[in-house]
Order: C-alpha cells, then sequence, then structure tokens
C-alpha cells in the first residue's frame, strides 16, 4: 500500500476520494465528510495517506499569525480514518508538527495504538447497537429509566416531528450561557450545515410535546449509514418532571431499532450525563484528546 503523506488545503483535496475514504471505514464518523468540514471550520487541511487510503481532517485557525489546529464547534472526534493498523504513526505524528506548532486534536475511536506513541487522555462516548429487537434493547435499561419512561407515558405526552430551527434554538436559549465557547457564527454554521444535510437524508428532529402542544423536550440527530449521532438534546423545565427526555431518546430508539445502526449518544464528561445515557445499556467507546505545543519560547510558555 501507498504510504507517502501530503497534508493538502481543502480547496485541493478530492472529495470524492476522500469521502469514499469516509464512507467505507468504520471510523469514518459524520464530522470527516467534506460537508461537514467546509460547513463548521473556518479553515481545513486533509492529511491524506497514498491514494487517499487514509485520511485525516486538521482543521485550523490563527492567532497572531499562528496556524493552530482545533475542533470545530459540533464536532466530538475527527483523527486519523482508514487502514490505522498499517499506518506508521510516528510519521503521521511528525507529519502534524511539520504542519502546526500547536494543537488540540480528538482522534477517533480506533486509533487505539496512537498511545503507543504519544501521551492522550481518554474521553468517554457512548453508544448502543440498534442492529437488535427492540425488545432486547429495553431489557438493558435500568429499573429507574423504565419507572421514568412509565411515568412519561401517563402525562398524556405525544412524540413528534420538528424543525431544524426550533430544535437549535430552543437548546440555545437554553444551555448558550453555559456553552459560551460555542459562538453565535457556529450556531449560524449549524443551522447551515443541517439543512444541507436533511437535504440529503442526514438529519432529523423529534421531540415530546404536551397535550396543548408545548413542547417538553426536543432533539435534533444527524445520521449516516453507521450512527444516528445525539448532536442537541434539551429538555425545557416542564419536561424535567414529566420525565420528558427519557420517553424522547427511548421513542428515537425504538424508531429506528433493527437498522443496522449505532445509536450514538455523543458520551459526556459530565457524571451526571455519563450516568443517565449509561441507564439505556450504553456501553462506553473511547476516543482520544491529544494536545500540542510546539511554540517557541516565550509563547509555549503563555499559550498552555
Amino acid at each position: 500500500m501507498n504510504t507517502h503523506i501530503n497534508i493538502l488545503p481543502a480547496k485541493e483535496i478530492d472529495e470524492a476520494k476522500w469521502n469514499h475514504c469516509v464512507r467505507q471505514n468504520t471510523n469514518g464518523l459524520i464530522y470527516s465528510s467534506t460537508d461537514y468540514l467546509n460547513t463548521m471550520a473556518e479553515n481545513w487541511h486533509g492529511l491524506v495517506v497514498g491514494n487517499y487510503n487514509a485520511v485525516m481532517a486538521l482543521p485550523w485557525k490563527k492567532k497572531f499569525g499562528i496556524r493552530y489546529v482545533y475542533t470545530p464547534a459540533f464536532i466530538q472526534q475527527l483523527g486519523l480514518i482508514g487502514y490505522a493498523d498499517q499506518i506508521n504513526w510516528k510519521e503521521i505524528i511528525e507529519a502534524i508538527k511539520k504542519f502546526i506548532s500547536f494543537a488540540d486534536i480528538h482522534f477517533n475511536f480506533l486509533n487505539t495504538t496512537i498511545q503507543e506513541h504519544i501521551i492522550v487522555t481518554t474521553r468517554t462516548n457512548l453508544i448502543i447497537d440498534l442492529n437488535q429487537p427492540l425488545e432486547t434493547i429495553r431489557s438493558r435499561y435500568k429499573n429507574d429509566l423504565k419507572e421514568n419512561i412509565k411515568k412519561a407515558e401517563t402525562q398524556n405526552c405525544r412524540y413528534t416531528h420538528a424543525e431544524i430551527y426550533e430544535a437549535i434554538s430552543v437548546y440555545y436559549l437554553q444551555y448558550g450561557e453555559r456553552m459560551s465557547h460555542i459562538k453565535n457564527e457556529d450556531y449560524n454554521r449549524f443551522i447551515q450545515l443541517c439543512e444541507l444535510l436533511q437535504s440529503k437524508g442526514q438529519c432529523f428532529v423529534r421531540e415530546v410535546v404536551n397535550e396543548t402542544g408545548n413542547v417538553l423536550a426536543t432533539a435534533l440527530f444527524l445520521k449516516d449509514d453507521k450512527r444516528i449521532y445525539n448532536l442537541v438534546n434539551t429538555t425545557l423545565p416542564d419536561g424535567r418532571d414529566k420525565e420528558a427526555n427519557h420517553s424522547l431518546l427511548d421513542n428515537v430508539i425504538a424508531e429506528f431499532s433493527g437498522q443496522s445502526l449505532l445509536f450514538d449518544f455523543e458520551g459526556s464528561e459530565l457524571p451526571g450525563v455519563r450516568a443517565f445515557y449509561e441507564k439505556f445499556g450504553a456501553v462506553t467507546q473511547p476516543y482520544f484528546y491529544y494536545h500540542y505545543n510546539g511554540l517557541p519560547w516565550p509563547l509555549r510558555i503563555l499559550k498552555r
């Protein structure tokens, strides 16, 4: 296999070959599609191994004239996609360090052997295999979750479709202040992305409403041929005591059960959120965070 490494600006990427690599590999998550990167990243280069045998997105910004790699909003993990077991990680890391002096990179869940070459921090993601009967999936629910779903069923709540803008607006109103790292421009980019993906059947919104039609919980999901991604999930104050989000996620799982997909909760380092997802029988699928600071002194001291 040709393992020559190039790092190309986005405009020079062969999008057909790039997206083919993303689609055909298990760790080719939706975040690494050119649609996603072109919309959400201010700028990006692509690390390309051989004839697109493996690829890795490197989104970047500039500050004080210095280019640095970052993770754009609404992206969980990128990393190397493709034949990672046949790749020389030392060469990959050297190529990245030649391209950039400072980086925060989230390597994906199959990039496990990178731990042998650099120091990384393990991050939490949680998934359910939907390719099984609904009864089997629900049999793994924790008892208190089952009770909460039963409680929601007595509240005259209704599971229904909803719109992209509504889901993102509700999320912003409820959580915007605590998610201060996500800027207004990021939300605008994300709305644009979701509209594009919806036109391709890769984005949908579901919500739970009460008997008068008021929203209790809403969620926006992305979908490819591998996963459903729980991107934007909001419980409104009136929905908390009605267990509306329990009902919402259970209904989405029911809607797509039996299909060859993973339900990707998107994980969380927050213990309470992680515990909530684990109640659905979700299992951990870790990914890996790498921080690199190769800035010259004294910038290295100032930017840690």
